[in-house]
C-alpha cells in the first residue's frame, strides 16, 4: 500500500517529498486494515498534500484508490458478517415443529450464497422460500427415506439440491450449480433436531 501511495504522489512532488510527507502521516502506527488506510489518506494525507499542491479537490488516482480501499473495506466486513451468521446457524438447534422456529431457519438458510430456494419441513407443517418455480424437493426427500440417508446432493439440471432428514422432517436447499456445496453440505450437517439434545 505504500509503494502505491508513493507511486501516486511522486506524480504531484518529489519521490523524496513523497518519502517524507507519508512518513509524517504514517507516524509510529500503519495501518492495519483497508478502512484504515481510507480514513487516513483522507483525514491526514490529503489535508497535507493539499497544502503543497494547487488542487482544490483531491487528485483522480488518490480519490480513485480511496474508493478501492472503502470497497474492500465494506466487503471485509459483509463477510465478517456472514461468517459470524453462517456460524451462529451451523451450530443452532433447530426445532421443525416449531412454525417460527421453520421460518426463522429458511430466512437464514436463503441467505447463504448461491442458494435459490429452502424447504424446511417438520412433521407438522412446513416453510418454503423458492427464488423461482419451487422444486418438489419433498418427492426426493421420501425416496431417499426409504433407504434412510445422512445427507444427499445431486446435480438437478442446472442447479444443485442437497437435503437431510431432521428429526420428523427434512431440511432441503436448492442453490446455483457454481455454488461451494461443501459449504452447504456443511451447513446441513451442523443442523441438529431438538429430540436429540432434549430426550
Amino acid at each position: 500500500m505504500e509503494e502505491s501511495l508513493l507511486q501516486i504522489l511522486s506524480r504531484y512532488i518529489s519521490p523524496m517529498a513523497a518519502e517524507n510527507l507519508l512518513r509524517r502521516v504514517l507516524g509510529s502506527r500503519k495501518p492495519a486494515t483497508p478502512g484504515e488506510w481510507a480514513r487516513l489518506i483522507e483525514a491526514n494525507l490529503w489535508p497535507e498534500l493539499g497544502r503543497l499542491l494547487p488542487f482544490r479537490e483531491m487528485p483522480p488516482e488518490l480519490k480513485a484508490l480511496v474508493r478501492e480501499l472503502k470497497q474492500l473495506a465494506l466487503q471485509e466486513v459483509e463477510e465478517a458478517e456472514e461468517a459470524e451468521e453462517e456460524e451462529a446457524l451451523l451450530e443452532e438447534v433447530v426445532d421443525l415443529e416449531d412454525p417460527a422456529a421453520r421460518e426463522h431457519l429458511a430466512r437464514r438458510l436463503a441467505r447463504l450464497e448461491g442458494v435459490l430456494g429452502v424447504v424446511v419441513a417438520g412433521g407438522s407443517g412446513k416453510e418454503e422460500r423458492f427464488a423461482g418455480e419451487p422444486i418438489p424437493l419433498e418427492l426426493i426427500h421420501l425416496l431417499l427415506a426409504r433407504q434412510g440417508y445422512g445427507v444427499f446432493y445431486a446435480l438437478l439440471q442446472e442447479n444443485v439440491v442437497a437435503l437431510k432428514p431432521v428429526g420428523a422432517g427434512y431440511v432441503g436447499l436448492l442453490a446455483r450449480k457454481e455454488t461451494n456445496i461443501g459449504r452447504l453440505l456443511h451447513a446441513l450437517r451442523r443442523l441438529v433436531p431438538i429430540t436429540e439434545v432434549s430426550g
